[in-house]
């Protein structure tokens, strides 16, 4: 099955939840899971922020105990400056990673999403994942949807154009409730696509658009059956 090893790389503690939760939720008990988070929570200019940086380090170890899944690996990339030779180097790392965990399924940010970090982070994984015979066991690469963030995406006239569902009808309301219990800072008020409602219609929608209740909507980058 090409979810027994998942290996999610995003940006910032809360996008793991936000893009694949529910996804985690469904597949924890039967598969390993991984998650890789690229970039600090703080810009290095900003010193007042670096509290919030560990804070937000210790609530997805907190959350990544609630699940019972890996703790996390912090990259710690510097988000709003990253450069060519960030990405690069970004790219080394995050190929690391994928050697030692081998995983069967990548999930990462989109590649045109409206925030730096979430494209850098997905660019550096498109770079680690290329094909080769080091990374043959790499069955599956998936973008995933950040509410905010791939609505309206960086290209002109493009959206997130999803081809792949994952029901997640019985984990919506457990994804629901880590956002409230580890994540709340972040949410939104409604009518907002990062407050609860606005997520929970975006699943239903998603959902509904393949006849589904609640779905988890990503993009196939790349699928591959061996002989």
């Amino acid at each position: 099955m090409n979810f027994s090893k998942i290996l999610i790389i995003v940006a910032h503690p809360d996008d793991e939840i936000l893009g694949c939760g529910g996804t985690i939720l469904k597949f924890k008990n039967k598969s390993k899971i991984q998650i890789i988070f690229t970039c600090k929570a703080y810009e290095k200019r900003i010193e007042k922020n670096i509290d919030n940086n560990e804070k937000r380090e210790m609530l997805a170890k907190k959350v990544c105990s609630y699940l019972k899944i890996n703790e996390p690996i912090f990259l710690n990339y510097n988000g709003l400056s990253l450069r060519r030779k960030d990405i690069t180097d970004m790219s080394k790392s995050i190929y690391d990673q994928i050697i030692k965990f081998k995983p069967k399924t990548i999930i990462t940010h989109c590649i045109d999403d409206n925030h730096h970090d979430h494209r850098a982070t997905a660019e550096a994984t498109l770079i680690a994942t290329r094909h080769k015979d080091s990374t043959n066991y790499i069955k599956k690469l998936l973008y995933c949807e950040i509410p905010s963030a791939s609505d309206r995406l960086i290209k002109k006239n493009k959206n997130f154009n999803p081809n792949f569902f994952i029901d997640i009808n019985k984990q919506l309301d457990n994804k629901i409730k880590i956002l409230k219990k580890f994540y709340k800072n972040e949410l939104k008020k409604y009518p907002n696509l990062l407050s609860i409602k606005g997520i929970q219609n975006l699943h239903k929608f998603r959902g509904n658009s393949v006849s589904l209740k609640s779905a988890e909507a990503f993009e196939i980058i790349f699928e591959k059956i061996n002989s």
